[in-house]
């Protein structure tokens, strides 16, 4: 078998995962504004750089970069909590890309929604929690960025706490960002 067919039957088997040059002609033909593209290209940039820290797991790390370009397409069709869940559907059922790529989007928010969560806040009832090391990487990674600004994570739920006010969804959040990021930074460093 050559290699191309190789390469193709391993896309077929595991979903395909497009170069960066096609998910950004993807992005920019869904009519992303180019604030959000260059929020996903920083977090795509910091999410890499996490990526190549951890020496301790085996991590894809093509996954990491075109899931962090990806986590915000759903933002072409809403700007609500729900742009992850509509981001997960337009890479499974409109691009028809890989489901782990549809997973990295769907777990980004807040810092992943249990399926109690979901249903509270009118999500479709299902768990979307970061699960995988890429999952986790990339909704690690949003979570340092107002924008393309970089912030801590501190400064991140500041903004939220500002606008939306110290909810129970919002302070449960930051605890599960706060707990993913020691996770992280263990396997960065240790």
């Amino acid at each position: 078998m050559n290699q191309n067919k190789k390469n193709m039957t391993e896309n077929t088997q595991q979903g395909f995962i497009p170069a960066k040059s096609e998910a950004l002609k993807a992005l920019f033909n869904l009519g992303l504004n180019r604030h959000i593209i260059n929020h996903v290209l920083a977090v795509s940039r910091k999410a890499t750089y996490i990526a190549t820290l951890i020496s301790s797991r085996t991590i894809d790390l093509r996954l990491v970069k075109i899931g962090a370009l990806l986590h915000d397409i759903g933002r072409s069709k809403t700007h609500e909590l729900d742009h992850a869940i509509v981001g997960g559907q337009i890479i499974r059922e409109e691009l028809n890309w890989s489901d782990k790529l549809a997973r990295i989007a769907e777990t980004h928010i807040l810092g992943g929604l249990s399926k109690e969560e979901a249903l509270k806040i009118g999500l479709p009832p299902k768990d979307y929690l970061p699960k995988t090391i890429e999952e986790k990487i990339v909704c690690l990674s949003d979570k340092y960025f107002i924008g393309s600004n970089e912030v801590s994570i501190e400064g991140r739920f500041e903004n939220w706490f500002n606008r939306y006010g110290q909810t129970e969804l919002l302070l449960t959040a930051k605890k599960r960002v706060e707990q993913l990021e020691t996770e992280i930074y263990r396997l960065m460093y240790l």
